[in-house]
């Protein structure tokens, strides 16, 4: 049993530490526009992209999630997401995936509930 638990633990600390870089390069940022900061710890997460939860319009991205995809986002969520983010308020993503950082609530204010949207780069 012991050598199954020596196995696990160094497992448990390598997710547990890419888990933290991947996150704390979402600190760094801030919104181009609204010049607020991406991140407060539990409010950004890879987006999973749908048709349904992502599509491209005229004036940006529409992001369209429902309560429960929000608390997968942000934990502390209160209200499912219908917004526009701004070309201009699209960054370039550091790993080539989607991720979102998400309020916890105020969702009807001219941000729509989203702190910055990232996307892999030339997208």
């Amino acid at each position: 049993m012991k050598p199954l638990l020596l196995a696990v633990i160094p497992l448990a600390l390598a997710a547990a530490s890419s888990t933290v870089q991947a996150h704390s390069w979402y600190s760094e940022k801030k919104d181009p526009v609204f010049k607020h900061s991406c991140c407060g710890g539990t409010d950004c997460a890879q987006l999973v992209i749908t048709r349904t939860a992502f599509s491209a319009e005229e004036n940006g991205y529409r992001i369209r999630l429902t309560l429960e995809e929000t608390r997968k986002i942000n934990p502390y969520s209160m209200a499912p997401i219908n917004a526009v983010v701004t070309w201009d308020r699209v960054q370039p993503s550091e790993d080539g995936n989607y991720h979102i950082c998400i309020m916890t609530h105020h969702r009807d204010n001219v941000r729509g509930g989203i702190y910055c949207l990232f996307t892999p780069p030339n997208i």
